[in-house]
């Protein structure tokens, strides 16, 4: 086997806007190596080129042919080099080492040269290049990657094959480069249905394991978070089991956490915004009405995106005011904290990174890290974006006092199409009701309360009555049910603050 040369790629234009695999093995000059293998050529008999699994394949295949070259030694890392710069000497054969890594890269992770590039960190090769010297094996790290990419889809490509997935089904499976549309609803039935606990049940009685499950996420997310820091893999199983839970108790009664999730203490507030976006991610997940795998990966999507606040300054998360250039940056950070704190763990799903790296990005372009508009983003990203900025404005928080959700729609609405996605964020607000859960009202009968449950209608149907305006004085609790009894109705939607009420003094 002829050893690549990678001084072939000096001068050579590989700045691809969008990801192609076989482009890129044409690029490299090696379409005869790769698709001439005994399974690729299998596979584009049985599927044609374009098909994915070929793809994955095709980049498999790819990175073992490179294996010599990706394990040999790199030049050192140089922070002054400049791509677009006329190099001579030495730097061509770092242009050309940079331009070979940059592939490597975006076939490991199925995004595009132009899409790494434009992550903002040219130290992406940094890592690849220290390697050889540290007496690992890039081979095997890039070999990981792609496997961590393309798990779920070959899995479910093998199902298809052994005929225990329907073919459609697994059509919904996000591509190798980042999603840009909405999923797709589930079209078919899975062959085989889990047994599950979902059951409905009565409001007072969900209440008490939404207020357990939140108790416990804050802690296991707090001190998984903890552990990351030291190199130790993130405990995936026991996320995923919180969050098959938190999805059980949502379908046994929704309004049980959307109500729990309002309880939030400024102290801890990074873990208890943490579950609250993982209760409205599964919200709006159910919304989206999406396949019971993408409800899981979104519901832990959620839980997991901010993450890597847990390695910013106390002082930074908690100030009050305005942030300076230097504080907004270093808070930036934080989704590099955050991948970098999961890492270690190899199964874990790339949902989870796409709502890291996507959820403080905007459809006009506004947002950050990239500066991505519309399609460029993912849509697991649109759906981190909505739901933590909801909960951030109606979260008491050290800097600031809540929205009512009221208030916090019409914010939403302001900037629908230019923040957020106008069909994912008119799914978001309609599920949610024209007054949410944790809304105060005041009722007919001359009392203010907070709305507790939804009926079928996404309209209040329970409301917990907390206070006379008659009286101008505190009630003892009462709940009642504003859809089924004669002559009780909202008036108006009303500020809880003018009353010195808080919603989350009346939920358990």
């Amino acid at each position: 086997m002829a050893k690549f040369n990678v001084d072939s790629l000096f001068g050579v234009d590989v700045d691809f806007a969008y990801f192609n695999a076989i482009e890129i093995v044409a690029k490299l000059g090696l379409l005869k190596e790769v698709l001439g293998n005994k399974r690729v050529k299998g596979l584009m008999a049985q599927h044609g080129r374009k098909h994915r699994i070929v793809s994955i394949a095709a980049r498999q295949v790819l990175l073992d042919y490179l294996k010599p070259v990706l394990d040999g030694k790199f030049m050192p890392f140089d922070e002054y080099y400049v791509d677009d710069a006329l190099h001579t000497g030495r730097d061509q054969r770092y242009e050309a080492e940079e331009k070979f890594l940059f592939l490597m890269l975006s076939i490991a992770r199925g995004k595009s040269v132009t899409g790494l590039k434009r992550l903002g960190e040219r130290t992406s090769t940094r890592e690849a290049r220290a390697f050889y010297g540290k007496g690992l094996s890039l081979y095997k790290y890039l070999r990981q990657e792609l496997n961590d990419h393309t798990r779920d889809y070959i899995q479910r490509y093998k199902e298809r094959q052994s005929g225990v997935v329907p073919e459609q089904e697994t059509q919904q499976a996000p591509a190798d480069s980042n999603t840009t549309s909405t999923p797709t609803p589930r079209k078919s039935k899975p062959v085989v249905k889990k047994p599950t606990n979902n059951e409905p049940t009565p409001f007072a009685k969900e209440v008490a394991t939404a207020l357990a499950l939140q108790a416990q996420a804050s802690q296991l997310i707090a001190e998984q978070a903890q552990l990351a820091t030291t190199g130790t893999p993130v405990d995936l199983d026991a996320f995923k089991t919180l969050c098959a839970r938190l999805i059980d108790s949502y379908r046994r009664n929704p309004h049980a956490l959307m109500c729990v999730r309002h309880i939030q203490n400024s102290d801890d507030y990074i873990a208890e915004h943490s579950f609250a976006c993982a209760v409205l991610s599964c919200s709006l997940a159910h919304a989206l009405k999406l396949d019971d795998r993408y409800v899981g990966a979104v519901t832990l999507g959620g839980l997991l995106f901010d993450i890597g606040r847990f390695r910013l300054p106390k002082p930074l998360t908690h100030k009050a005011g305005k942030l300076s250039d230097a504080e907004f940056s270093l808070m930036r950070k934080h989704l590099q904290f955050g991948e970098s704190l999961l890492r270690y763990n190899q199964s874990m799903p790339k949902v989870v990174y796409q709502m890291i790296w996507d959820h403080h990005e905007r459809e006009d372009g506004a947002g950050y890290p990239n500066g991505k508009v519309g399609s460029e983003i993912s849509a697991y990203g649109k759906i981190g974006a909505i739901v933590d900025a909801y909960d951030a404005m109606t979260s008491e928080q050290t800097f600031k006092a809540p929205l009512t959700p009221t208030q916090a729609q019409e914010k939403l609405k302001a900037e629908s199409g230019l923040a957020f996605d106008t069909n994912v964020l008119n799914a978001f607000l309609s599920h949610l009701g024209s007054v949410p859960v944790g809304s105060c009202v005041e009722l007919s009968n001359g009392r203010l309360g907070f709305v507790l449950t939804l009926n079928a209608r996404q309209q209040p149907s329970l409301v917990r009555q907390v206070y006379s305006l008659t009286n101008k004085s505190y009630i003892v609790a009462t709940d009642v049910a504003i859809d089924k009894v004669a002559g009780t109705r909202i008036q108006q939607v009303v500020l809880p603050a003018d009353y010195n009420l808080r919603f989350i003094d009346h939920i358990a």
